[in-house]
């Protein structure tokens, strides 16, 4: 299931459409039908690397023009234009010498970048259940396990025919019987796209909930205290586990029947809770991005450091109040600290362990 929308990129070639994409995406502000839109035209043929290509120069423009003095002029008369939300508008300045920069640009894929993208777009590692030999790389010792670093994502294919695509610091264990399919997410997060089998129901088990499905396309995130499901596809039950660590009864939970295009949570000391739910930006983490509309600084600071071993921490001094939107890319955090500080009245400091502190702009001179 997606949204779909007329794309605006029709008549454009692929490098053209992708810094349009770029400069999209930049600003922050995308509707869901244009996510929808995005993710069709990102599915096709061609369109990832011309994508790849356009990240990369965007990258150029964003922070490598103060060694060449035409880029930084363009970007001082575009920044001279607004003082809000600098950026964004920046980016549109340049969007059309980002589409002629990509027409010779094929030598950008020669680094780090061709390592990232693959055919798809993103970085997979591809791995088949339950293992017949020894771990391979991001699977621990039991063949039934599988894991993900900081930062990485890794698809697994499951001995049904089901797919698990697990994000940062995810793991799942597999509990595979005859009559049943049981996985366990013991942290992090995944997508399930489960094969149709209805002799065999397909159970997630993620902290003291089970989510039950028979073939469906699903998304379940375990934080402390909390547990979220996402239904893109299908039908799925969302029910209290099993007692099995015989601790005693648990308190009853009504089970929850959810739609394609909601969200189920389960908080500690709150009421479950089904609301709808954006699925396009739900899912922005598969092609290694996050979006955030009017949240905290907190509350973004503490997801984009669930990508990087290099956290980002916050003053105490109120900083963690303002208020932030747009799509960033995931597993950067200086990219994301300069990206902010330009639309942001924040200042940025390093940290003898090593780690990047975000203060109120002037607030440590005070």
């Amino acid at each position: 299931m997606k949204l779909r929308a007329v794309p605006r990129t029709q008549g454009m070639n692929p490098s053209e459409s992708a810094a349009y994409w770029i400069v999209r995406q930049d600003r922050g502000d995308l509707s869901a039908a244009e996510e929808g839109a995005f993710r069709d035209w990102f599915d096709e043929p061609h369109n990832a690397a011309a994508y790849a290509r356009a990240a990369r120069a965007a990258d150029i423009f964003a922070g490598d023009e103060g060694s060449d003095p035409h880029l930084r002029a363009l970007r001082q008369a575009a920044l001279a234009a607004s003082p809000v939300r600098q950026q964004r508008r920046w980016m549109f300045a340049v969007a059309a010498s980002i589409a002629i920069l990509l027409v010779g640009a094929s030598f950008f894929l020669s680094g780090p970048l061709r390592h990232y993208f693959d055919d798809s777009g993103v970085r997979t590692q591809v791995a088949t259940a339950p293992a017949a030999s020894g771990p391979s790389q991001g699977q621990s010792s039991d063949p039934n396990a599988f894991t993900t670093g900081v930062g990485e994502r890794r698809v697994v294919h499951l001995p049904d025919g089901s797919t698990v695509t697990l994000n940062t610091s995810s793991r799942l264990v597999l509990a595979f019987t005859a009559d049943r399919r049981l996985v366990r997410l013991v942290q992090g997060q995944a997508l399930f796209e489960v094969a149709h089998d209805r002799s065999r129901p397909f159970t997630v088990e993620a902290a003291d909930r089970q989510v039950t499905a028979l073939g469906t396309i699903f998304e379940v995130r375990v934080d402390p205290g909390r547990v979220h499901v996402v239904l893109i596809e299908g039908r799925v039950v969302v029910d209290r586990a099993a007692d099995v660590a015989g601790s005693g009864p648990s308190i009853p939970v009504a089970p929850a029947i959810l739609r394609p295009g909601q969200e189920y949570v389960a908080e500690l000391g709150a009421a479950q809770q089904v609301a709808p739910v954006d699925v396009n930006r739900q899912l922005m983490w598969r092609d290694g991005f996050v979006a955030f509309e009017d949240e905290p600084l907190a509350d973004a600071v503490a997801e984009m450091n669930r990508y990087s071993n290099r956290p980002i921490q916050l003053a105490a001094d109120g900083v963690a109040t303002l208020r932030i939107s747009g799509v960033f890319r995931t597993g950067n955090p200086d990219r994301f600290v300069n990206t902010i500080g330009e639309i942001l009245p924040i200042d940025a400091h390093p940290t003898p362990q090593g780690r990047i502190e975000l203060s109120l702009q002037g607030a440590r001179g005070r």
